[in-house]
């Protein structure tokens, strides 16, 4: 604590109050003196005596040294008598923080770069592909570019956003764009809507998440709208609807092709897409997943994936 009395000059000054104007430089008796006779920047004392309002500013020492100071004006009868000047010792505080924002910038960088790495990879599969001569190898790698791609888009979204957190829709929307636009064409028409809200979530949740959902919509183009059914007069659409209660995260993936066949069941399923899927809700997500039948009416009754996962997962 610092007094100053009415013009603004140094009464009295507590042994911690020394304490801070030695820690911002200020080694000279203070009392009878005002704090700009010091060497300090007063414009706050000046402030505060001139509205009669208290005045906070931090002043910066050497050596990373910073003292919060807040500048409390005594009115007696509507006039500035004098001011109580508060001081205390924030460089630990500003310390740690400069140490925050240089972890977090550096953490934003780490995941620039395994983005742009994964994006290599990608480049590379691709060039590997148009080598294939055979229709599965390159299925494969198509495949295999969209999880690479769908793993990039969390990590891309995590170099622009500060924490550990994602704006999970901000990952499905390109995500399902990017679907649409490697497996949809003229020919075999299919859009992707995406509604809800997800809110945030952890990378841990968003990346195996993220995988799944890129799976499920290739597998809608995939399989609920085989060559035998016209899209031209009316085209497929498929419907992503998020719901997050703060505890559990609800996603559905809705289209409105053919069903799925009577008698299929989710856990006998071989395919490479639906096993990736049922191992990362199940295992890695601890959640849940149904695969149902659609009620629209034939011969496009639709189908219905749901997953519930929890959005914090256990130590």
């Amino acid at each position: 604590m610092i007094l100053l009395d009415a013009s603004a000059r140094v009464e009295y000054t507590s042994p911690n109050g020394v304490s801070a104007l030695h820690r911002i430089g200020v080694h000279a008796n203070s009392e009878g003196m005002r704090l700009g006779d010091l060497g300090l920047d007063d414009s706050m004392v000046q402030t505060a005596f001139s509205v009669g309002v208290p005045v906070t500013e931090e002043l910066e020492g050497n050596a990373d040294v910073s003292v919060l100071i807040r500048c409390i004006p005594l009115i007696d009868h509507g006039a500035v008598s004098g001011a109580v000047v508060l001081t205390r010792d924030v460089s630990d505080l500003r310390r740690r923080d400069r140490l925050l924002l240089s972890k977090d910038a550096t953490i934003r960088e780490i995941h620039h770069r395994v983005k742009n790495n994964l994006q290599t990879i990608s480049s590379l599969l691709r060039l590997q592909g148009r080598r294939f001569t055979s229709p599965e190898a390159k299925v494969a790698i198509e495949e295999s570019v969209r999880r690479i791609r769908a793993i990039a888009l969390v990590h891309e979204t995590l170099s622009r956003e500060a924490g550990d957190d994602v704006l999970f829709v901000e990952i499905v929307r390109p995500l399902a764009r990017m679907v649409e636009e490697s497996m949809s064409s003229e020919d075999r028409p299919v859009s992707f809507k995406v509604d809800g809200d997800a809110g945030f979530l952890p990378a841990a949740i968003a990346t195996p998440l993220s995988v799944v959902l890129n799976e499920l919509l290739q597998n809608a183009i995939d399989h609920a709208y085989p060559a035998d059914i016209d899209l031209q007069a009316s085209a497929g659409t498929v419907v992503v609807h998020l719901r997050n209660d703060g505890e559990r995260l609800q996603a559905t993936v809705t289209d409105d092709g053919v069903g799925i066949p009577e008698g299929f069941r989710l856990e006998e399923a071989t395919g490479l897409g639906l096993s990736i899927v049922r191992t990362l809700v199940t295992s890695e997500l601890m959640g849940t997943i149904s695969l149902d039948r659609g009620t629209g009416a034939a011969p496009r009754p639709g189908t219905v994936v749901s997953i519930d996962v929890p959005v914090t997962l256990p130590e």
